[in-house]
């Protein structure tokens, strides 16, 4: 029997019904399961997490409760080896929030826990927005996992959210300090020979930032526990670890240090403040321990939680990995942006990575999101800069494009008449690439030459925006130039 086939099938419907049939189906085959392609099982574990949570969000718990947690034991245990997002069944569990899910839960990631540290994140992430589970059907036993480097910062992160939201009298991890003060050790010193030897985690890219992300996600999640438990003797680990140079960890030590009493922790964190990347979370230590006075008056300006929260954005693993040498505010304006009702303050900050040999900048957006585009937009008018964020922010179900290869016979015919304006205005070499739709207006997205110079270029037969491609790193993409024409229309909307 191709169960993969048949459960695809099943797959196809919608809505948690199709999610608790697939369920019941997947354990009628579980022989023939273990036996299917894992890429086509891991496919089929996203459907029926889809399926089970499209119910209207005040109607998930009703969903959840028609779930027997075996079954879903039953399945995850005849899962073939390499089955992708067998996780996402484990947050369920957790989403259950009911002494047998749990104690299920429990025991699967005793014994087969899961090979991702964000995996971890994701499965507990439930129990840590709801206070209605029964904290001993996880804890103290789920501690046993501390060994598995892909849990034990999610553990005890979780630990740290129940001490710190008073559900437990005393940290769940008390009786492991010395284990914890053991595996902070080893974690700094791992993250001190990564300073000294990136190589260190490995020579790829990817394996370099998860193992980094890992290693830094379980010293932050040590520092914070330790510190919490209170106990002298995490001290000359803390010391070990606030010397470290990676910000984030850095902040977490220096603010342990603080919380036992250790002068050096205050000392540090004030010096933290003067850092964008550990800005905010210094002050906040300095604030909660009662000595936020002493933390100069220019860290906490408008503009400098601005240079924080992109410097802290980009620090993360998934972005740059590490702090900009250079970050500052170049312009910022009060004003009506898209899905927020009233006006907003909106920061425009240029960052610089000086490599040496090279260097790499750009200009990023703070105050309604943080973010910045893969494109260089820093020789843009600020303008522009403004109206490229608004348009990427913007989300609405009207407001969409279509690439070239998707489109219908339609479509074909609508692109014509722009390409044959753009064609009037000088543009050669005309290639189309999108159809944009703005609520009732249409745009057009071609890449072309105007002065033999290539560029991308957006119009609706009135407007007409672009930008030069030829000769640069990171040039602005047909999404980007439909961006900056939206973000331009919205922005003299709403603040004419």
């Amino acid at each position: 029997m191709n169960a993969g086939y048949h459960l695809r099938k099943i797959a196809e419907a919608t809505g948690p019904a199709a999610g608790l049939a697939t369920l019941a189906a997947m354990v009628e085959q579980s022989g023939a399961i273990n036996q299917s392609d894992p890429a086509i099982i891991g496919g089929l574990l996203s459907v029926v997490h889809t399926q089970l949570l499209q119910a209207p969000i005040d109607e998930v718990a009703v969903v959840l409760a028609k779930i027997d947690p075996q079954v879903i034991y039953q399945v995850e245990s005849t899962l073939p080896d390499q089955t992708s997002n067998r996780h996402l069944l484990l947050q369920v569990l957790a989403m259950m929030r009911t002494a047998a899910s749990l104690g299920i839960l429990k025991a699967i990631l005793i014994d087969r826990p899961p090979k991702e540290w964000m995996q971890a994140a994701q499965i507990l992430s439930p129990l840590m927005q709801n206070d209605d589970w029964p904290v001993d059907a996880l804890y103290p036993d789920v501690l046993q996992c501390l060994i598995h480097p892909s849990l034990a910062a999610s553990l005890l992160d979780l630990a740290n959210y129940l001490t710190r939201k008073g559900r437990v009298d005393e940290h769940p991890a008390v009786e492991q300090l010395q284990a914890l003060n053991h595996l902070l050790g080893e974690v700094s010193g791992r993250l001190g020979s990564f300073e000294d030897n990136p190589r260190a985690f490995g020579t790829d890219v990817e394996t370099v930032q998860n193992t980094l992300g890992e290693a830094v996600a379980l010293a932050v999640s040590l520092c914070d526990a330790v510190g919490l438990i209170g106990d002298e003797s995490s001290i000359g680990k803390l010391n070990q670890t606030v010397e470290l140079r990676h910000r984030r960890v850095q902040c977490e030590a220096a603010g342990a240090l603080a919380k036992l009493g250790d002068d050096v922790g205050q000392e540090r964190l004030i010096e933290l403040a003067g850092d964008p990347a550990a800005r905010l979370r210094a002050i906040q230590y300095a604030d909660e321990l009662g000595f936020g006075d002493e933390i100069e008056e220019e860290y906490r300006t408008d503009n400098a939680n601005a240079e924080a929260e992109l410097a802290l954005w980009l620090s993360q693993p998934q972005q740059m990995g590490v702090p900009p040498t250079h970050i500052e505010v170049v312009d910022t304006r009060r004003m009506l942006w898209p899905s927020f009702e009233n006006p907003i303050d909106v920061f425009l900050v240029r960052f610089e990575y000086n490599f040496g040999d090279r260097v790499f900048s750009n200009v990023g957006i703070a105050g309604p999101t943080t973010h910045s585009l893969a494109a260089d937009v820093a020789d843009m008018s600020i303008d522009d800069i403004y109206a490229i964020y608004a348009g990427w922010h913007a989300e609405h179900s009207d407001i969409f494009t279509i690439s070239v290869d998707q489109f219908n016979e339609a479509q074909k015919r609508a692109i014509e008449p722009f390409a044959q304006h753009l064609q009037h205005l000088g543009y050669d070499d005309i290639k189309p690439e999108m159809l944009g739709f703005l609520l009732d207006e249409q745009a057009a997205i071609f890449t072309g030459t105007r002065d033999n110079t290539q560029c991308v270029v957006v119009t609706d037969g009135l407007e007409t925006i672009d930008q030069p491609i030829a000769g640069r790193q990171r040039p602005l993409g047909p999404s980007d130039i439909f961006n900056l024409y939206k973000g331009r229309k919205m922005l003299r909307t709403f603040n004419s």
